[in-house]
């Protein structure tokens, strides 16, 4: 059965991520963040990014979730070639050892998405904009995220 190009891809890249799971809300946070940072890295899968509860949302993104469950078992590993693997590598490196916290992939997206959306808007602006979605955030989070981006050049 032919499940798509983009679905194997994905799940391919993720299987050398090691960071997939639609379990549980947390779970589903995670894939829908790791993808869109992913994606500001440059390694573009064609999913669109829409605000919703707890920051950028991919509606396809979740059916292609659900649909790569069902097959995630078979899917080979992706390796990418010149300059994408290397942005590849890079991502591998930004995530580090906080590859499943939740808050943290939620703030990073937050304000990446949020600075893309106004890119007129001032940095303080921005993180103001995050914390009125995300209360759940402090300013400081808000604020080492914006540290994290830059130091990726991601802002």
């Amino acid at each position: 059965m032919d499940w798509g190009i983009k679905v194997l891809v994905l799940g391919g890249l993720l299987k050398r991520i090691s960071n997939f799971d639609m379990s549980d809300l947390k779970q589903r946070i995670i894939f829908q963040k790791t993808t869109y940072l992913l994606q500001a890295f440059g390694l573009y899968l064609e999913y669109e990014f829409s605000w919703y509860v707890h920051g950028p949302y991919s509606t396809e993104l979740a059916k292609d979730g659900f649909t790569l469950v069902q097959i995630y078992e078979d899917v080979p590993t992706v390796k990418l070639a010149g300059e994408e693997e290397t942005k590849f590598r890079d991502f591998i490196k930004f995530l580090g050892d906080r590859k499943t916290d939740t808050d943290w992939l939620e703030q990073l997206s937050c304000v990446h998405f949020l600075r893309l959306l106004y890119p007129k808007k001032t940095k303080e602006e921005i993180l103001e904009e995050v914390l009125q979605h995300e209360s759940h955030f402090t300013k400081e989070q808000c604020e080492e995220a914006w540290r994290y981006l830059e130091k990726f050049n991601l802002l």
